[in-house]
């Protein structure tokens, strides 16, 4: 029962397990030990659509990439399911059902298939977006800034759903909500999820190429 995808768990143990992956998250933003799949789709997502990570890390875990020795070394932190490994069978039944791309993006992957990964479709090697922090604080000031940035952002994309990245950059540099690029790579996603949409914004239309 606790591998089947979409299985609850009682409230209080989905709220223990959604406390333990957040403060997994907080170690890892400044370890980097662990990558999630969803902050490698979102930073190197292209504007004209002719990469789709998240569409690359899908393929990638379903033929094998991310295994060693016939075993998966993608971790799945989901807060209705205790901690288990994304395998292939796994996926493939998620696609199946249709339970969609959200799945993925609670998977997270060690640095070294992050880096095996880059070298496998030639994009550059260890950029300084995913290097540990080792003194990385967020003051409560900042804290306070990109909650309002959350919050604002969140309420305009209610009924602007398909708002672009860069477009919310710079919406919120108008709005007087000038975060820097680290800072607005929390609240992008933060925000994405209050308006009730996936964190991930889905694939646009690709622009046709030149003739």
């Amino acid at each position: 029962m606790a591998n089947t995808p979409g299985w609850e768990s009682p409230e209080p143990a989905r709220q223990r397990r959604a406390a333990q992956i957040e403060r997994f998250k907080e170690r890892q933003r400044k370890s980097r030990k662990w990558l999630n799949f969803a902050e490698i789709a979102e930073y190197y997502t292209r504007e004209d659509q002719s990469i789709l990570p998240i569409d690359l890390l899908a393929r990638d875990l379903l033929v094998g990439e991310f295994e060693e020795n016939g075993h998966s070394l993608v971790l799945f932190l989901h807060p209705t399911l205790p901690p288990t490994r994304m395998t292939r069978e796994w996926l493939k039944n998620v696609i199946k059902c249709d339970w969609g791309r959200p799945y993925l993006e609670y998977c997270w992957i060690p640095w070294r298939l992050f880096e095996r990964w880059l070298a496998r479709h030639r994009l550059p090697a260890s950029p300084s977006h995913f290097q540990p922090q080792k003194s990385y604080r967020v003051s409560s000031t900042k804290a306070r800034d990109e909650s309002a940035a959350i919050k604002a952002l969140a309420s305009y994309l209610k009924s602007n759903p398909q708002m672009r990245r860069v477009e919310a950059v710079d919406w919120c540099h108008e709005h007087g909500y000038n975060s820097g690029t680290r800072a607005f790579d929390r609240v992008w996603p933060e925000a994405r999820e209050r308006a009730g949409l996936e964190r991930i914004a889905p694939p646009g239309r690709k622009r046709k190429s030149p003739r």
